[in-house]
């Protein structure tokens, strides 16, 4: 019984770490599944997708549950899998949702369900 509740106690402690939760100011925000919540310069952020930041603090996130986002050639990029850079440095998003991308054994950049990319968006606050 001692290990049940043992278990029980680690799970719940790791649930919000599961929902891709961020704590400001002591109250919890929580991104929707395959999101991401994000602290970014003093406020709670949540998107759908990853986000990446540039060197200027600018923050940009994928708008499919799930999907990837990369910053490539002075602008932010997003797909429903994950972004990779090519080899000629543009950006590759697998256009599979969930999927990923990988180069190839001659330099060719391989994406599941094919690669598309399309402009990243501001992340709303979350709620």
């Amino acid at each position: 019984m001692r290990l049940v509740a043992l278990c029980l106690t680690g799970m719940l402690a790791a649930a919000p770490a599961l929902a891709n939760c961020v704590n400001l100011a002591g109250r919890s925000f929580c991104a929707p599944p395959g999101g991401q919540a994000v602290l970014h310069q003093g406020q709670a952020y949540c998107s759908a997708g990853a986000c990446v930041v540039d060197s200027f603090g600018n923050l940009f996130c994928s708008p499919y549950p799930g999907g990837g986002a990369i910053f490539a050639n002075g602008s932010f990029y997003a797909g429903p899998g994950l972004c990779l850079l090519g080899p000629d440095g543009a950006p590759h998003c697998a256009a599979a949702p969930n999927g990923s991308c990988n180069i190839g054994p001659a330099g060719q950049v391989v994406c599941e369900g094919g690669s598309t990319v399309v402009p990243a968006v501001r992340p709303p606050l979350c709620q």
